[in-house]
């Protein structure tokens, strides 16, 4: 099973551990703590690889603790001759911006410490935004750290974190009214802006020229050719974060046409997450990007679909359900099923019904574009690859998903934080 199960990949290094003073230890125990923060400002979830080590193997207590105690957080842990690595993510949105020290201690049953490592880590959450979900996860005692990412951790009803795009027309209207008596949009991206509230999407045709649209698909025959992830021609699987090593890719990933319209929806800067890249049509079945790439708050993420070809019938189009974006979220904890490792059965029987349900009465949307054309989706809407009907027609693609400056991204099907590194995306 496809849906989602590809993007629960957690890309982050090893660092050295940076320490504001030496690491004290118990003769023959040592905890090794490292972060990808120590090194690069980073907002949102800061995530932390932790692996205790002792020649005598023993149970103890991992000990997480913010500057000043503000912070606490404890699990058991055995430690052993040979280190079994985890990671634990600290809400960095409840630490100040710039080097905070976080302390691990290893704690023995009998209350003796066995080790303790302070970590330097670089926090930035600038903005409105990360203001408001700051003060969000203060008011609803969110944990200071977590094992495993939930919505559950968070307080999806706070109306005060509600973004513009979903609250009350009037309060919808009166942004857009905003925006142009300021001089913030044009005419043409407010009736963009309109057309995403009311349905969900927003169309952009003619983003990309012809120019990067070879080169784009230049690299598809590249990493075709060269069989990367060993993809095999003809077939729906997708190719990840191509971004990373193709120029063109990477250039479509941080358009700036696209990043303008994210930053108008978003009303604060966007955080390109990662890409998937596709040569034929997906058949991925209906489904919500909300649980596989969750945002906190809600309605901070969008998906962004670039046409690579003029897109043909039968081909496995994509399509959409039009004002979808509205209904009911679907969390893991709302239906009480364990977070997804590698046995999606649990969550295709139990989710997969309840989205099509929800859409039972909403008629989808064939979406069929010229080369060129983006589209951009709320992260709540049902949208499907349909059923390769031609085997032989191509659907070239490239779907990159975005985070807004000053949100949390994380996995809520799969417990994974999102790592959000780096300085944002300018619009």
């Amino acid at each position: 099973m496809s849906v989602v199960g590809s993007l629960f990949r957690r890309f982050m290094g090893r660092a050295p551990t940076s320490a504001t003073e030496p690491p004290a230890s118990a003769p023959g125990v040592v905890l090794h703590v490292s972060s990808t923060a120590q090194t690069t400002p980073t907002s949102g979830l800061i995530i932390f690889d932790v692996s205790p080590e002792s020649e005598i193997p023993r149970s103890a207590t991992l000990r997480v603790i913010g500057p000043g105690d503000e912070g606490t957080y404890e699990r058991r842990v055995e430690a052993l001759p040979q280190p079994a690595a985890f990671w634990i993510a600290v809400h960095g949105h409840l630490l100040d911006d710039g080097p905070q020290t976080v302390r691990f201690e290893l704690i023995a049953e009998d209350g003796q410490r066995l080790a303790s490592v302070p970590v330097t880590v670089l926090v930035s959450n600038p903005g409105a935004l990360a203001a408001t979900t700051r003060a969000s996860l203060r008011r609803s005692g969110a944990p200071f750290a977590v094992e495993a990412c939930d919505a559950g951790d968070y307080d999806y009803a706070d109306e005060a974190v509600r973004p513009w795009h979903e609250r009350e027309p009037a309060a919808v209207q009166a942004h857009l009214d905003g925006l142009a008596a300021r001089s913030e949009a044009t005419d043409a991206e407010i009736e963009v802006l309109r057309h995403f509230v009311e349905h969900g999407f927003a169309v952009l045709p003619d983003v990309v020229g012809a120019d990067l649209l070879d080169r784009l698909n230049g690299e598809l025959d590249d990493a075709a050719a060269r069989k990367v992830e060993g993809y095999e021609w003809g077939s729906s699987q997708r190719l990840h974060n191509l971004h990373l090593t193709y120029p063109a890719i990477r250039e479509m990933w941080a358009h700036p046409r696209v990043l303008r319209m994210l930053s108008l929806i978003f009303d604060a800067r966007p955080r390109p997450y990662q890409s998937l890249t596709y040569i034929f049509g997906s058949e991925q079945h209906l489904h919500q990007d909300t649980v596989a790439l969750t945002p906190f708050p809600a309605g901070y993420m969008c998906g962004v679909w670039t046409a690579l070809e003029d897109v043909q019938p039968d081909s496995g189009e994509l399509q959409v359900y039009p004002g979808s974006h509205r209904g009911r979220r679907v969390y893991l904890k709302d239906v009480g099923i364990p977070k997804v490792a590698e046995d999606y059965t649990a969550f295709g029987e139990t989710i997969f019904p309840i989205w099509v349900d929800l859409v039972s009465k909403t008629p989808p949307e064939v979406y069929r574009p010229k080369a060129g054309t983006v589209l951009i989706w709320h992260e709540n809407l049902m949208h499907a690859g349909r059923v390769r009907l031609d085997k032989s027609l191509s659907r070239r693609s490239v779907v990159c998903h975005y985070f807004a400056d000053g949100a949390i991204g994380y996995h809520d099907a799969s417990g994974m934080p999102g790592v959000m590194s780096g300085p944002p995306a300018t619009a």
